[in-house]
Parts: structure tokens; C-alpha cells; sequence
């Protein structure tokens, strides 16, 4: 094991870390509309993406770096259809400061719409 990758594991039953640290930034696996039970929250675009960033929030504070530090976004949708109910609740999650983002189209586990997978700087800066 590499002492420079910390690595944070995560609680639900599957085979990946929730983040690792390397060199200062956070990287955060992709996350899908679920508890932290495993439950899997369906409901339409918005609601999932309010549900997957606050995950990505709770995360981030528990490593000790917060929303306002995230400069990277990935996002799959299920259905390009899905585009701009997505960016309504997504803009919602940021004021000014947007990362830079990727919106691409696949199938998705646990027939959700949407998965959201970040980079943030380690700490409370910005």
C-alpha cells in the first residue's frame, strides 16, 4: 500500500473506497440516491440529486473539507432528457463558485437517473 493514498472505506456493501486522498485533493467515488443503510431513494431527478449532494456534503465534512472546496464534477444521467431538472437542482447546490463538470448519458445501477462523482481540496479553504 501506497503511505501517500489514504483511503476511506465505506460502510455500504460494495467493493470501493467512499474517497481517497492523494496530494492534498479528495477524490469521491460516484454516488447514486441512497441511505447509508444501502436503501436505494427513488424519486425523480431533483430529488436524487438533492439526496446525492448532501451525501457528497456529509462526506466531505467528515474528511474535513466541505461542498465549497469541490472543483471537479462528474455526472451520468440515465437520460439526456433528464438535463435540466438536473441543472435546476444542481445550481441550487452552489452559489457562484461552480466546479468545472462532465455530463454524460449511460445506464445506471438500480435503474436511478443520476450519479454524481467529485474532486475537492482536503481542508475548510476557499
Amino acid at each position: 500500500m501506497n503511505a501517500a493514498i489514504k483511503h476511506y472505506p465505506t460502510s455500504l456493501p460494495f467493493p470501493f473506497s467512499k474517497a481517497v486522498e492523494v496530494g492534498g485533493i479528495l477524490y469521491l467515488s460516484g454516488q447514486v440516491s441512497m441511505a447509508p443503510d444501502a436503501t436505494v431513494l427513488h424519486g425523480d431527478v431533483q430529488f436524487q440529486t438533492r439526496v446525492i449532494m448532501d451525501s457528497i456534503s456529509e462526506t466531505l465534512k467528515s474528511l474535513g473539507s466541505k461542498r465549497e472546496n469541490i472543483f471537479k464534477v462528474t455526472v451520468w444521467l440515465s437520460d439526456m432528457k433528464h438535463f435540466s431538472d438536473f441543472n435546476q437542482a444542481y445550481a441550487a447546490c452552489f452559489a457562484d463558485r461552480l466546479p468545472v463538470r462532465s455530463v454524460v448519458s449511460a445506464k445506471l445501477a438500480f435503474d436511478l437517473d443520476v450519479e454524481i462523482e467529485v474532486q475537492a481540496l482536503v481542508g475548510h479553504r476557499g
